[in-house]
């Protein structure tokens, strides 16, 4: 039942927080999902045995490469994107999005820079024309097990 949404062949793109029932018609899905190995050998083991992390590719229709991390119940738990344009955050970010302005805002980072970190969200982003890279995660969303060094465009 957790991997009902595997069956959705066609165009894909989830927002962050959300289950795999988010997806919508706005990027085309690039082959199938494929599982993550999680680190093995730490205090998280134990709990990180029933975790499961997904990954499914997408891509946009102006181009931008996204991978959607998802955790076992379907979760986008972390994002990475490369491309020639910025990604619209809005929509990968979801319900985040009010939450990555006011962390802009606050002075934690601004639109533009490098790091955006606040309110259990952080969103890291480089680059200049036609080379855009990027993550975004909610590190209470991430599974036990799971490093966030494995977020890679």
């Amino acid at each position: 039942m957790a991997f009902a949404w595997l069956a959705f062949a066609g165009p894909a793109l989830a927002a962050l927080g959300q289950g795999a029932q988010s997806i919508s018609a706005d990027g085309q899905l690039l082959g199938a999902p494929q599982r993550l190995a999680l680190v093995q050998g730490s205090a998280a083991s134990a709990a990180s045995a029933a975790a499961t992390v997904t990954t499914q590719v997408v891509r946009t229709p102006q181009g931008v490469t996204v991978t959607e991390y998802l955790d076992a119940s379907g979760t986008v738990f972390g994002l990475a994107w490369h491309g020639p344009v910025k990604p619209d955050l809005r929509q990968l970010l979801g319900g985040y999005f009010s939450r990555y302005l006011a962390s802009a805002a606050a002075g934690s980072g601004g639109l533009a820079s490098a790091q955006t970190v606040g309110n259990d969200l952080v969103v890291r982003s480089a680059g200049s024309m036609q080379g855009f890279v990027g993550t975004a995660y909610v590190p209470s969303l991430v599974p036990a097990g799971f490093s966030v060094a494995q977020l890679r465009p």
